[in-house]
C-alpha cells in the first residue's frame, strides 16, 4: 500500500489550490489529488461555453497542472470509501491508500427538484461543474429551437444571456419579484433584472413551476402554476446547488444543517486529521457568525490557502473571520458586483445599517469613448460608520471596485477613513480624483448621519 503525507479528494478549484499551497510551503510533503475526471471546468466559465467561447468547453478547461508541476500526485478515479481508524482511502479499482492527511474538497452537485413533476424527462439539463456533462450540452444546444431555463440567480442568467445571444429563443423563470435577488440588494436586483430583460431573454419573474410536461418520455412543455404552457425543446434547471457529501456521511464526519461539512476556521472537521474545503463545506457569515449557503470559487479558494497553510500545524492565526461572500456579474454590458450587507440580508439578520450612493464617469473627462458612469453604494454601520457592505454597478471597473470593499469590510475600515483614502488616477484607467465614487459615497454617508445628528 502506497502511502501519503496528504490525501485531496477531489479536483476542483479548493483541490487544486490547497495542492499547491501544501506543495509550495511544505515541498519535501507527498500529497496525492484523486479526482474523478481527465478534465475539469472553470466552474465561473461555464456559461460563456454557450457562446462567447464558441460552444467549445475545450476553452474552458482547468486542470491540476501548476500542482503537478510542484510535485503533486494525481490519480483519475474515484474514492469510495474511508477508514478513519486505519486512514486509508479504497478507490474504485479497490486500491487501498495511506494518508496521514486527509482533505475533502469533493464540491457541490446541482440541486434535483423532486416536487417538479417531469424533472426526469430527456432534454432536461442542469449546470453541472463537469467537463464531460457540460462538453455534450454544448454539442446539442444548437439542436433546440426553444429553451426554458428554471432559476434566474447568477448561473441561470448568465446561461440564458449567452444562449440567447447566439439566436434561440429562450425564457427565465425566477419564482422571486427579481433575479439575483439572493446576492443584491433589492435596488441592485431590479437593474439587474431589467438588464437581462434588455437582452432577447424573456424573463418571467414572480412565476413558479408546476409541472414540465413531455411527450414520448421528451419534455414540450413547461407549465406554471397560473396555467401557463411555454413550448421548450430543452430545459435548463439552474435553481441551487447542494453539498456534494455522501462519501464525507458515510465516513462519519459531522455536517451542519444544510449538509454541509461541519469545519473550524482552519477546515478542521469533527475527525482528527481529516480536514474539508470548498463547496462541501461548512461557512459561516462574516457578520452574523452563522451557517451560510455560499458556494463560490473565490471563496473556496481563499479557504483553500488558509487549510495549505495550516494543514500541518497553525501557522498563520485567526486568518479568516468568516465569509463574506463577494459577488460580480455582467449582463447585457452592466457589470454589477456586491459584497457584505444590503439593505435586505441586514433586515433578515436584524442588522443596523445606514447607506449612501454615488454615481461618477470611470474616466476622465467623461467624453472619453470607452467612459461609463460608475454608481458606488456603501453600506455602514450606524454606530461607528464602520464598513459593512456595498455594491458597484456600471462599467467592468465594478468588478475591481467591489474588492476594494471587500477589503475595507473585512479590515473595519469607517467611513472617516475613506474619506481620506489615498488612491492613484489616471484619465484612460480610473475616474476622476475629485469624483471617487467610493470616497463620495462614504462622505454621503458622513452628511447624513452628521445631519440627522444636528436635527
Amino acid at each position: 500500500m502506497k502511502n501519503y503525507d496528504v490525501i485531496i479528494i477531489g479536483g476542483g478549484p479548493a483541490a487544486i489550490v490547497t495542492g499547491i499551497t501544501i506543495k509550495k510551503f511544505s515541498k519535501n510533503k507527498s500529497v496525492l489529488m484523486i479526482k474523478e475526471d481527465t478534465e475539469g471546468l472553470v466552474p465561473c466559465g461555464i456559461p460563456y461555453i454557450f457562446h462567447l467561447l464558441g460552444n467549445d468547453a475545450d476553452k474552458n478547461k482547468m486542470g491540476p497542472k501548476p500542482f503537478v508541476d510542484l510535485g503533486g500526485e494525481v490519480l483519475i478515479s474515484m474514492a469510495e470509501a474511508v477508514d478513519k481508524i486505519k486512514k486509508t482511502v479504497t478507490v474504485k479499482t479497490g486500491e487501498q491508500l495511506g494518508y496521514k492527511k486527509l482533505v475533502f474538497a469533493t464540491g457541490s452537485l446541482p440541486q434535483i427538484p423532486d416536487f417538479i413533476p417531469g424533472h426526469e424527462l430527456e432534454n432536461v439539463f442542469y449546470i453541472k461543474k463537469n467537463y464531460l456533462y457540460i462538453k455534450d450540452l454544448a454539442s446539442k444546444i444548437n439542436g433546440f429551437s426553444n429553451i426554458v431555463i428554471i432559476g434566474g440567480g447568477f448561473i441561470g442568467a448568465e446561461v440564458a444571456e449567452q444562449i440567447a445571444a447566439s439566436g434561440l429563443t429562450v425564457t427565465l423563470i425566477e419564482s422571486e419579484s427579481e433575479c439575483f435577488s439572493k446576492a443584491f440588494s433589492p435596488e441592485l436586483s431590479k437593474i439587474a433584472t431589467e438588464a437581462l430583460r434588455n437582452t432577447s431573454v424573456k424573463v418571467l419573474t414572480s412565476s413558479l413551476v408546476k409541472e414540465i410536461a413531455g411527450e414520448n418520455n421528451r419534455v414540450k412543455q413547461v407549465v406554471l402554476s397560473d396555467g401557463q404552457r411555454i413550448d421548450a425543446d430543452a430545459v435548463i434547471l439552474s435553481i441551487g446547488y447542494r453539498a456534494n457529501t455522501q462519501l464525507a456521511k458515510k465516513t462519519g464526519l459531522e455536517l451542519n444543517k444544510y449538509g454541509d461539512i461541519h469545519v473550524d476556521q482552519y477546515g478542521r472537521t469533527s475527525i482528527k486529521d481529516i480536514s474539508a474545503v470548498g463547496d462541501c463545506a461548512q461557512t459561516f457569515g462574516f457578520l452574523t457568525g452563522r451557517s451560510d449557503m455560499i458556494k463560490l470559487a473565490s471563496t473556496a479558494t481563499a479557504e483553500a490557502r488558509i487549510l495549505g497553510h495550516n494543514i500541518f500545524g497553525v501557522r498563520i492565526k485567526k486568518c479568516s473571520a468568516g465569509t463574506l461572500g463577494v459577488f460580480s456579474t455582467e449582463i447585457n454590458g452592466l457589470a454589477m458586483a456586491a459584497a457584505g450587507a444590503n439593505e435586505k440580508n441586514a433586515e433578515e439578520a436584524g442588522i443596523e445599517l445606514i447607506s449612501a450612493k454615488f454615481t461618477s464617469p470611470d474616466r476622465h473627462p467623461g467624453t472619453l469613448s470607452d467612459a461609463s458612469d460608475l454608481t458606488v453604494k456603501l453600506y455602514a454601520s450606524p454606530v461607528d460608520g464602520s464598513i459593512i457592505g456595498g455594491e458597484a454597478w456600471g462599467g467592468k471597473s465594478a468588478g475591481e471596485i467591489i474588492n476594494i470593499i471587500s477589503m475595507a469590510i473585512q479590515k473595519s475600515i469607517t467611513v472617516f477613513e475613506l474619506v481620506s483614502f489615498q488612491i492613484g488616477t489616471h484619465p484612460l484607467l480610473t475616474s476622476s480624483p475629485v469624483v471617487n465614487p467610493i470616497i463620495r459615497a462614504a462622505e454621503e454617508i458622513i452628511y447624513n448621519v452628521l445631519k440627522k445628528d444636528q436635527k
